[in-house]
């Protein structure tokens, strides 16, 4: 922080007038400047540090599901955790197959991600091993966002397998709203 001083410090042309003025304190005190600029690079540490703290869960947790950016198969495998999702409740009701498709065009999923979708509601996958191979490829949040856009969080069952997803997935808690307060349908 100090380069941040060094640079402003002469702005106006008259921080050398200043600064001879400040080293005029008597002997063995601290000069003026040098306290107020160790104070400022203090405060302002402070303020940066305070503001990364609050906000890092935003800066190390992937918020944002795009399809386009990821690899083929970790794409498939979030299809297919969407189709768990939708089938949490023992059905996929006509709500529910309407609004797939949707979600999956609101997280740039293409043709290819469309058909697997289909090949994965008609045939269902067991949970505990889908949820294995989340966490194998490290797509945890990804994972939960995708359930998160596949379902009515409202449905008590659907708000059931959401947590189970969660805490099977490790997902603190901070983590979990922070993506359900983003990706609301």
């Amino acid at each position: 922080m100090g380069w941040v001083f060094r640079t402003a410090r002469n702005r106006d042309g008259r921080a050398h007038a200043l600064e001879e003025r400040a080293q005029e304190v008597g002997p063995g005190s601290v000069p003026v400047l040098v306290a107020v600029e160790a104070g400022l690079e203090v405060a302002l540490g402070t303020k940066l540090l305070d503001g990364w703290l609050s906000n890092r869960r935003q800066v190390l947790v992937p918020h944002t599901l795009n399809f386009r950016a990821l690899a083929p198969d970790a794409s498939a495998l979030l299809v297919e955790v969407m189709a768990a999702a939708a089938q949490a409740d023992g059905e996929v009701d006509p709500r529910e197959a309407q609004q797939l498709p949707l979600a999956l065009e609101r997280v740039g999923a293409g043709e290819a991600e469309a058909r697997r979708l289909e090949a994965a509601l008609a045939e269902p996958q067991h949970l505990g091993q889908l949820l294995a191979r989340v966490e194998e490829a490290g797509l945890a949040t990804h994972a939960y966002a995708a359930a998160l856009l596949a379902i009515n969080r409202r449905a008590r069952v659907n708000r059931a397998f959401l947590d189970y997803v969660a805490r099977r997935l490790g997902l603190p808690a901070e983590v979990a709203g922070s993506l359900e307060r983003r990706y609301r349908t």
